[in-house]
């Protein structure tokens, strides 16, 4: 209402100065209807008959039957209250001709500005409104990706480590039977992993001692294990079961394959915002490209995947020949610290 009556204001001031102003009434009725009426039917006829590139046609006949109607009808308001005060001298049909010659232009206009901005702020609404669709839906996506990956991994994981268990039945009961009472602890914490897209990397590597302790009992002395975690990346955010792949690969491609012993180390720290981890072993050897080696198995293809997912072009994941023998794979990941609850309730949570 403060709009009405500001806006007549300043249309009966402007006519007053120019010495040919109407009475007030006139200038508050006729911005009544501008922007009590007319905009919000113009505004509601614009959102039930949308001009778009299907059905322009229609619509804009639509539209301008509708303008002409409403200009008409507005024109009709003016002059009615325009000649009122001037009915002794002035006819009717000069009245009406009058402000048909001069306002219709002006209605006209003004119904085709507001339609004008109405279409673009529903473009503009629709706009949005796609792009934010669009991004929960690659989010939705990439979510149900992280999931299968998950997915996958795990009855990998899971067959390796029964086959290991299989392996020792005849030739060391007590040794298989140890390995899957770890692998149901294993199973445990897995499984709660599976809720999580990233967990700290202190669950990480308590998760990876249970399975290092199971290769362990496997290999016996020929494989040992080394943990070189630096003070304060614990807290960092991981991808779970990020880890486990890693170290199954540098078992299985070095001392699965040689007589040798072998020593897996893992190492993270964090550096100029970043978590690098390094997972190394002494015994194997790269025998093909990166590409090539990572078409091959699914967990390391999965761990790249997974990388790549959360991190997009944020991460980094090589792997390369020691000398004079020996892989190292290497990541980096930008540093993602855990809430303090959630780390906390982790770390209670493993044994």
């Amino acid at each position: 209402m403060v709009a009405v009556i500001a806006a007549a204001s300043q249309w009966y001031i402007y006519d007053a100065i120019h010495q040919h102003a109407e009475r007030f009434t006139y200038y508050l009725v006729t911005c009544v209807y501008l922007c009590g009426v007319l905009t919000p039917l113009v505004f509601w006829l614009g959102g039930r008959w949308s001009i778009d590139s299907r059905t322009w046609k229609r619509t804009l006949l639509i539209h301008i039957a509708a303008s002409l109607l409403l200009t008409g009808f507005g024109v009709l308001i003016e002059a009615t209250i325009g000649w009122v005060p001037h009915a002794s001298s002035w006819a009717l049909s000069a009245a009406l001709r009058h402000y048909f010659t001069q306002h219709t232009q002006i209605s006209l206009l003004t119904y085709w500005a507001l339609l004008g901005a109405f279409q673009v702020y529903r473009t503009y609404d629709r706009a949005r409104l796609r792009e934010l669709q669009a991004a929960q839906l690659e989010t939705q996506l990439a979510e149900a990706q992280l999931a299968a990956l998950r997915t996958q991994l795990q009855p990998h994981f899971l067959f390796n480590t029964l086959q290991a268990a299989t392996m020792l039945i005849y030739d060391d009961p007590e040794g298989a039977e140890e390995i899957l009472l770890s692998l149901s602890e294993l199973l445990r914490i897995s499984l709660r992993s599976l809720q999580q897209k990233e967990v700290s990397l202190n669950s990480e590597i308590e998760f990876l001692k249970h399975y290092s302790a199971i290769q362990q009992r496997r290999f016996g002395d020929r494989l040992r294990f080394d943990f070189q975690i630096e003070k304060g990346s614990e807290s960092c955010a991981v991808p779970s079961l990020l880890l486990q792949p890693l170290v199954e690969n540098a078992i299985r491609h070095g001392i699965g394959v040689r007589k040798e012993p072998d020593l897996v180390s893992v190492r993270a720290f964090v550096n100029n915002g970043r978590l690098n981890i390094e997972v190394e072993n002494r015994a194997s050897v790269l025998d093909d490209t990166q590409e090539r080696l990572l078409a091959r198995g699914v967990g390391m293809a999965n761990t790249i995947a997974r990388l790549q997912r959360l991190y997009g072009f944020e991460q980094t994941f090589a792997i390369r020949n020691l000398l004079p023998q020996g892989v190292l794979v290497s990541l980096s990941i930008p540093v993602r610290l855990l809430p303090v609850q959630a780390y906390e309730l982790e770390v209670e949570a493993v044994p």
